[in-house]
């Protein structure tokens, strides 16, 4: 990488983006984890609730409640997720700054703004080992996170 300083950025600004979206993932786990969904339909005409989408990877399901979506969905989700991609945060801008600063305000100083872009690169680490371990737990014991920590097998402990 030392002779392809493009390619390295690249990497980072992917690895940046991936932490990202698992951080965001991670409170999404947790939320569901905790029995919280959207009120409503996810689609109406097919009489699918948000709650009846079971967003766990228990059982095999690889893709957990990805399935249960419909196709109509899906498609939604991709698009905005293209649009996102392409015209508001390009892939090709690899600072890590998209210009929506710091809870709205823009960092000034260098040395601040690299300390917490490096904090949130650690923090996205952390977080796509969690998003993972999650899922792998999940299949392997057959138990959603909640109920892992409802009878202690997160602790490696039975309290039931």
């Amino acid at each position: 990488l030392e002779t392809e300083p493009e390619a390295y950025e690249r990497r980072r600004a992917v690895e940046r983006k991936h932490g990202r979206i698992c951080m965001i993932a991670l409170i999404g786990q947790v939320v569901h984890a905790n029995g919280i969904v959207f009120d409503g339909y996810i689609s109406k005409s097919m009489g699918l609730k948000f709650s009846d989408i079971d967003p766990s990877c228990v059982g095999g399901k690889v893709l957990g409640g990805l399935t249960a979506i419909p196709t109509a969905g899906l498609v939604q989700i991709l698009l905005l997720m293209g649009l996102i991609e392409l015209a508001w945060l390009p892939a090709s801008d690899y600072s890590g700054d998209y210009g929506v600063g710091w809870f709205g305000e823009d960092i000034e100083d260098p040395e601040i703004k690299a300390r917490k872009l490096n904090a949130e690169l650690n923090n996205g680490r952390a977080a796509m080992l969690a998003v993972f371990g999650n899922m792998v737990g999940e299949a392997s014991t057959g138990q959603t996170l909640a109920e892992s920590w409802g009878d202690g097998a997160i602790l490696g402990i039975s309290l039931s």
